[in-house]
């Protein structure tokens, strides 16, 4: 049975639309409901998402359409295609600056960021002005970084204790 004390909380989970790490969003999203939050997924358009391991997920709003007043959190899955999503997409940056209230600033900026070890990725982290730290899981104010795949658990449990206050 559900604990539900996150009952009125809303998280946009955004995947891109093809090779998306199925760890990275199932899991999250059943922790996330198992305590009673309403999650929205959002891709590039409102479609059938398809995962890395054929997991397939509909994504019921396109990012464009999203408002961040909606919600109280936004996470984003990792995959092989994110470096068109997350890197590329100005309405997702817009977006998730917007909610950060770092419309002005690089929103990684003076923080520390942990990601999959991969050298692009590094880069764009340093790119943003974010310290790298090799850690498996990074709260830093209101954001919440894992390294991997096989961190989903711990990155959905540290959403739900940013969620809860």
């Amino acid at each position: 049975m559900a604990d539900n004390r996150l009952d009125g909380k809303s998280v946009l989970l955004v995947v891109p639309q093809t090779q998306f790490r199925e760890e990275e969003v199932f899991e999250p999203q059943r922790i996330l409901e198992k305590e009673g939050v309403r999650v929205v997924v959002a891709s590039t358009a409102a479609r059938t998402c398809r995962g890395m391991r054929d997991g397939v997920l509909e994504a019921v709003i396109a990012i464009e359409e999203a408002n961040g007043e909606d919600y109280d959190a936004v996470v984003l899955a990792g995959g092989s295609s994110v470096p068109a999503l997350c890197w590329k997409d100005k309405k997702l940056q817009e977006l998730v600056s917007g909610m950060a209230e770092a419309a002005k600033a690089s929103l990684l900026e003076g923080r520390k960021a942990t990601v999959y070890f991969l050298p692009e990725a590094l880069d764009e982290l340093k790119n943003g002005g974010a310290t790298y730290v090799e850690e498996r899981v990074i709260v830093d104010g209101n954001i919440v970084m894992a390294e991997g795949p096989e961190e989903s658990g711990r990155f959905a449990k540290a959403v739900v204790t940013a969620l809860a206050g």
